[in-house]
């Protein structure tokens, strides 16, 4: 059996890189509709660093002994015996959900993301099969997306935040053009939603960040199209968002911070028959905040969570960034290789001018 290394998290959140089974056609829950790919850059997201962090309170690390990963971008290099949509040499992106039941209610109606038979964990290859930490990996065909020529392996390595933007904004959300946004936390994944909006015809979009966010997160918000940003250590951010929205609210508030004081905060800055969406918490099991339910319901706010994504959030995502409305390649800041995976994991972890750490795990 052929090994590779690869960096393999483990149930008591232990991260290493050491040799792991090279995957095989036909030997895996995929085949025979089953794709090798080489991968050529995984990011590191926030769920990845909460997992390796010493702090892990209220953390889902994975379940088993398997190789981590699940930002990937590769290049098909073998196909199972019945793949008829991808062929050896595309460059594809992989959706985050692979395992799903099929038949529950909400599988008919495509939200394979919330399969009601499966745990969260267990709907996902990084957790059962193997993620994109390793030269190779395996892939259901149905849960491939190709990428068009011009956009770069190393800016697709955020194709699948992407795609979660595009399921928060789109999907969960329905936001408008013309519909005012405050965006509650400035990382990657904000400057995606705030892009994502932007490309709709939302606005103004206001985006708040920490003093630490405001040199380079929260610049480059505003460079990549925030209307308005709030350092929230420095500024009242209710009373400023009235102020931009003539005591009014606004239409729609994207919580993507997992923090206490934004989840309270959303009730108050969101106008009367807004919608909020609360969904930063999830990466770390979800936080606990008290919530005053008068303000849901005499405002009568619409208040929604995420998670992953949909296949049309993948179609959508991709025609986005290969159209230019939506800028992947500033968000990509650090790029470290798959034996540096420690300094690419601190670099997420503690700089504030990190928005994506990837791994490049094999040359291109």
């Amino acid at each position: 059996m052929a090994t590779m290394k690869g960096l393999v998290a483990y149930p008591s959140g232990r991260f290493d890189l050491e040799e792991v089974e090279v995957p095989v056609l036909g030997e895996n829950r995929y085949a025979p509709h089953d794709v090798l790919i080489e991968v050529k850059y995984c990011g590191i997201c926030g769920s990845d660093v909460h997992k390796w962090n010493e702090d892990k309170t209220g953390v889902q690390t994975s379940p088993r002994r398997v190789v981590a990963g699940h930002e990937i971008v590769g290049v098909v290099k073998e196909i199972g015996k019945e793949v008829t949509t991808v062929s050896p040499g595309d460059r594809v992106v992989c959706e985050i959900v692979t395992n799903y039941c099929g038949h529950c209610a909400a599988c008919r109606e495509g939200r394979y993301n919330i399969c009601n038979n499966l745990p969260p964990m267990e709907g996902r290859a990084h957790y059962t099969t193997g993620g994109g930490f390793a030269p190779y990996t395996v892939w259901p065909e149905w849960q491939l997306h190709k990428l068009p020529d011009h956009i770069s392996s190393r800016e697709a390595a955020l194709m699948e935040p992407t795609a979660g933007s595009v399921h928060s904004v789109i999907s969960r959300m329905g936001v408008k053009a013309g519909e005012s946004v405050a965006i509650l936390g400035p990382g990657a994944r904000g400057i995606l939603l705030m892009q994502v909006c932007k490309a709709i015809g939302a606005g103004p979009i206001i985006m708040t960040g920490l003093e630490r966010d405001v040199p380079f997160r929260l610049e480059m918000a505003k460079k990549m199209g925030a209307d308005y940003i709030i350092n929230a250590e420095k500024e009242d951010v209710r009373s400023r968002v009235l102020e931009i929205t003539n005591g009014i609210g606004v239409d729609v508030v994207l919580e993507n911070s997992g923090s206490v004081e934004p989840i309270q905060e959303s009730l108050d800055i969101v106008r009367k028959g807004g919608k909020v969406l609360w969904a930063g918490g999830g990466i770390r099991g979800g936080i606990v905040a008290p919530i005053d339910t008068y303000k849901i319901i005499v405002k009568e706010i619409d208040v929604k969570g995420e998670i992953s994504q949909m296949p049309y959030d993948w179609d959508t995502a991709i025609k986005l960034v290969e159209t230019g409305k939506v800028n992947l390649k500033p968000l990509v800041t650090h790029v470290v290789s798959l034996e540096d995976w420690r300094e690419g994991f601190e670099l997420a972890a503690g700089s504030s001018e990190a928005l994506r750490v990837a791994i490049q795990v094999t040359s291109e």
